[in-house]
């Protein structure tokens, strides 16, 4: 990148090897110094907090400011950026680079992969804050490639700190909510059961799909929508989001599958219409336990899924087959897991009723939600519902669409993050491997072993394990430093269902 690479690698005064690089009019430039570049390098962590724990470099170069970095902070993990795969591959001729790149705690990378090893690597529930640093020579001949890096790990760290406000809210509940739904597990469908079941699936015979699905959310419009779901009922695969699922019931319309995922206690009273005999419930492992539970009861068609949580995801694949379908849900969003789900059946033509993201005549959803009855039977003349939902709709700043029509920013990004997943190619991942058993036994017999293994101690922890990720969402609500207290509570709770 820019007007400089790699050139040569040449022995400083002191017999350490250290990278040239040139420019197009041949001009060139070490990136250490020619005489000591090891005493060069005590000068680069001077200033450093001893206690911080995650860095980003700019510039691997020689390696030899990064070990002295790893000498000041032994226990800090370190990612390195060059510009391109090419220079990593040059550079790791310089024995430094070879063994740092041997170092569990070192991660090289080019600004190309930069911000795919930041997402894996970087855990701010354990590591805390991130710090950068840069070789100046290297940012000086190479500030393009540095701006791209600096541009890139920005971008990163505001997706993990949204990511780390969610979990730090949820991680609790969801933690909870997974290991209760794991403990009911067995009564519940597998996948490929639904799919012989599904009447309107027969792609593997060869035919053609011909209904579609519709994806039903609660926004205001499917007020309007309603009379048109009812005319053409035979003509669709119906498929409700939890909120929804009420008001389609009240208005005796036919639901072939609910999807829910939200772990909040709010998931139970979506249900308090009751169950449909024909209905297939589809559930997030993260949704809410009471919801479930109350569902295997009522219904002979409940099954499970994951949506990425690192616990679902572990007890989907501990076994060596997935045990759990996966539905994707965007940054949270059960539309866009209701339209996986449709993806994932095989339907080749979806279409959605009330996906607004927006709110339209001053109402935040449609008539028939659970919100409905909670807002009118609390209302009086000093409280009445408009009040409610006003406050619903403005507690956060709002945007007008159009003269009845307002929105605001996270209800554009999850109209955005539908957009994107219904650009995506469909991955046929769940047809083809979703055919595990998912036994509790051998599950809790497993992820304690995977614990145990883990955490050897409080000091002497395996953050790279599947099992460590597992605790991370926890670890987010627990704080700084609680990565043993959820360890412990976790086996503790794990051994008990």
């Amino acid at each position: 990148m820019g007007e400089y690479f790699y050139s040569q690698i040449i022995e400083s005064k002191d017999g350490n090897l250290i990278p040239l690089c040139k420019n197009k009019t041949g001009q060139e430039v070490a990136l250490h110094s020619k005489y000591n570049p090891i005493r060069e390098a005590d000068g680069f962590s001077a200033n450093v907090d001893h206690s911080c724990f995650f860095f980003v470099i700019l510039g691997l170069a020689g390696g030899y400011h990064i070990q002295k970095l790893l000498e000041k902070c032994p226990k800090a993990k370190i990612i390195a950026v060059e510009t391109s795969q090419v220079s990593l591959d040059f550079l790791s001729a310089i024995p430094c680079v070879k063994i740092l790149s041997a170092d569990k705690r070192v991660s090289l990378t080019s600004i190309e992969n930069l911000e795919q090893i930041l997402l894996s690597k970087y855990k701010p529930a354990i590591h805390g804050n991130l710090t950068i640093l840069s070789l100046r020579q290297w940012e000086n001949v190479f500030s393009d490639a540095a701006q791209l890096a600096r541009d890139k790990i920005t971008k990163t760290i505001k997706l993990l700190a949204s990511d780390f406000s969610v979990q730090s809210h949820f991680g609790k509940i969801w933690q909870k909510n997974i290991l209760s739904n794991l403990s009911i597990a067995e009564k519940t469908k597998l996948y490929k059961e639904i799919q012989k079941l599904s009447e309107t699936n027969r792609l593997q015979n060869g035919l053609a799909m011909q209904k579609t699905a519709a994806i039903i959310a609660a926004g205001p419009s499917l007020n309007e929508k309603i009379t048109l779901l009812k005319e053409n009922r035979e003509k669709y695969f119906i498929i409700a989001t939890d909120t929804a699922f009420s008001a389609l019931k009240k208005r005796k319309i036919e639901i072939d599958a609910v999807v829910s995922i939200d772990g909040q206690m709010v998931s139970h009273q979506h249900y308090m219409e009751g169950f449909s005999k024909n209905t297939l419930y589809v559930f997030d492992l993260c949704a809410n336990s009471s919801a479930v539970r109350k569902a295997v009861e009522n219904s002979q068609n409940v099954i499970l899924a994951e949506t990425g949580h690192p616990l679902a995801q572990y007890a989907s694949f501990f076994s060596g087959k997935q045990n759990f379908i996966h539905l994707e849900a965007g940054s949270g969003t059960v539309t866009i897991a209701a339209a996986s789900f449709a993806k994932s059946l095989g339907f080749k033509h979806i279409e959605f009723f009330g996906a607004d993201f927006s709110y339209i005549d001053g109402l935040p959803y449609a008539r028939g939600t659970y919100l409905e009855n909670q807002f009118y039977s609390k209302s009086n003349r000093l409280c009445p519902a408009e009040k409610s939902y006003s406050a619903l709709m403005y507690r956060t700043p709002v945007k007008k669409i159009s003269g009845n029509k307002i929105t605001t920013e996270i209800l554009e990004a999850y109209k955005n993050s539908l957009s994107d997943f219904m650009a995506q190619k469909q991955d046929d991942t769940n047809e083809k491997a979703c055919c595990g058993q998912f036994v509790l036994k051998d599950f809790k017999s497993q992820y304690c072993k995977d614990l145990r293994n883990t955490f050897k101690s409080e000091d002497d922890i395996d953050e790279d394990s599947f099992a460590f990720t597992t605790l991370l969402p926890l670890m987010a609500k627990l704080g700084k430093d609680a990565a043993f207290l959820a360890y412990l509570n976790v086996l503790r709770y794990t051994e008990r269902i």
